[in-house]
C-alpha cells in the first residue's frame, strides 16, 4: 500500500496531508513551524523538527517514510537557489525518495490552478509563479533588499514610522496615531523614540493590533493609512507583473491573493489598486481570485501530479469540495 505527502511548511506552522496512492484522503498532522529560519539551529535543527512531526503522523498510521511513494513541499524559506539545495539535501536524508520543493507562496497557485500567479500578502509577502511549461519563478520574500514593502509587519512598521513622522519630521496627521500610541502605553511623543523605536520587538508583538486600526481608519477615509495600504497593493502588483515578465504564459492568467492582509481587511482600495497595476502592465487577460481553499491541498496535488504524472482537475475539484477550509481547520482540532 502506498501514499503520497503534501507539506505546508509556512512561519507559523507545518500541516502534513496524508492521501493513500488512489487519492483518498488519510490523515492530517498540524505541527510548529520547522523553518530553517524559526527553529534557531538552522537547516540541521529544520530537519530534526520535521523527522519529529513525521514521526507522529506515521506512527498514527502504521506506516513508514518508504510507504510514501511521492511528496511535495512547500516551505518558507525556500527562497535562494543554496535554500533549496540545503533543505533538498534534508528531505533526503530524512528517508524522501521521489519529492519536489518549493518556497511556500507556489502552494497558492496548485491548490487553485495547473499555472499562474499567487501574491502571498500575510505577516510577509512573496509573489510566486509557474508558467504553463512549468517553469517556476519566485519574486521578493527575502526583505527590503528585494523591495519587499508588504504583509502585515511591514504595515505595522510603516504605520509606526509614520507616527514618528508627523511628531518628529513634517508628516501628515492620522487620527489612527493616538491609538497606535494607546497599544504601546504612551501618551506623549517625548516617549516614542525610548519606548517603542528602541524596542522594535513591540512592533511586531501588537502587529495585529497596529494592522487592525490601520485598517478601521483606512476604511473610514483615513488619507495616511489608506496610502500606506496602497503601497501595499502597489507593491504586490509590480511583483505580480513581474513575475508574469519573466514566465511564460498563454492565454488567460491565473492570479491567486494568498494571505490575511487580502482575506481579512475591510479596506478594499488595497486589492483594487493591486488589481489595476497588474491590468495597466499586462496586456494577457487577468483573471483575479482569492484563494478559498486549504494551501496543504496545492501540496497534495503537486505529489499527485509527481505520482501519476498529472493531477486531473475532476480531482482538484472534489478534494477542495471535501477539504473546505473550515472542514480542514476541523479537522486539524480534532487531531
Amino acid at each position: 500500500m502506498a501514499y503520497f505527502l503534501g507539506v505546508d511548511g509556512g512561519n507559523l506552522k507545518t500541516d502534513y496531508l496524508l492521501c493513500h496512492e488512489d487519492g483518498t484522503f488519510v490523515d492530517i498532522l498540524r505541527r510548529p513551524t520547522c523553518s530553517h529560519e524559526h527553529v534557531g539551529v538552522g537547516y540541521d535543527g529544520m530537519q530534526k523538527k520535521m523527522q519529529s512531526h513525521l514521526n507522529d503522523l506515521f506512527i498514527k498510521n502504521n506506516i513508514t517514510v518508504k510507504d510514501i511513494a511521492a511528496a511535495a513541499f512547500g516551505l518558507a524559506g525556500a527562497d535562494l537557489h543554496n535554500q533549496h539545495e540545503e533543505l533538498k539535501q534534508r528531505i533526503v536524508n530524512i528517508g524522501f525518495g521521489k519529492f519536489d520543493l518549493g518556497n511556500d507562496g507556489i502552494l497558492g497557485v496548485k491548490a487553485m490552478a495547473s499555472s499562474g500567479v499567487c501574491a502571498i500578502n500575510g505577516s510577509g509577502a512573496v509573489v510566486v509563479g509557474i508558467d504553463d511549461t512549468g517553469a517556476q519563478l519566485q519574486v521578493g520574500g527575502i526583505g527590503q533588499l528585494s523591495g519587499d514593502y508588504a504583509g502585515g509587519n511591514h504595515i505595522a512598521r510603516s504605520a509606526v514610522e509614520a507616527v514618528y513622522r508627523h511628531y518628529f519630521r513634517i508628516g501628515q496627521y492620522s487620527h489612527a496615531f493616538p491609538q497606535i500610541m494607546d497599544v504601546f502605553g504612551i501618551s506623549t511623543k517625548a516617549d516614542l523614540p525610548t519606548h517603542v523605536i528602541s524596542k522594535g520587538s513591540l512592533i511586531w508583538e501588537n502587529a495585529k493590533e497596529i494592522i487592525n486600526i490601520v485598517d478601521n481608519a483606512a476604511a473610514a477615509g483615513d488619507e495616511v493609512c489608506k496610502n500606506i495600504l496602497d503601497n501595499v497593493g502597489i507593491n504586490c502588483g509590480e511583483g505580480v507583473c513581474g513575475c508574469i515578465r519573466n514566465l511564460s504564459f498563454t492565454g488567460e492568467i491565473t492570479v491567486v491573493k494568498a494571505g490575511s492582509i487580502w482575506t481579512k481587511l475591510k479596506y478594499q482600495g488595497i486589492s483594487n489598486i493591486f488589481e489595476s497595476i497588474i491590468r495597466q502592465n499586462i496586456k494577457q487577460s487577468i483573471q483575479s481570485i482569492l484563494l478559498d481553499a486549504p494551501p496543504a491541498l496545492g501540496a497534495v496535488f503537486w505529489a499527485r501530479e509527481l505520482l501519476n504524472g498529472a493531477c486531473d482537475t475532476k480531482y482538484q475539484e472534489d478534494m477542495r469540495k471535501f477539504l473546505t477550509t473550515q472542514k480542514y481547520e476541523e479537522l486539524v482540532k480534532a487531531e
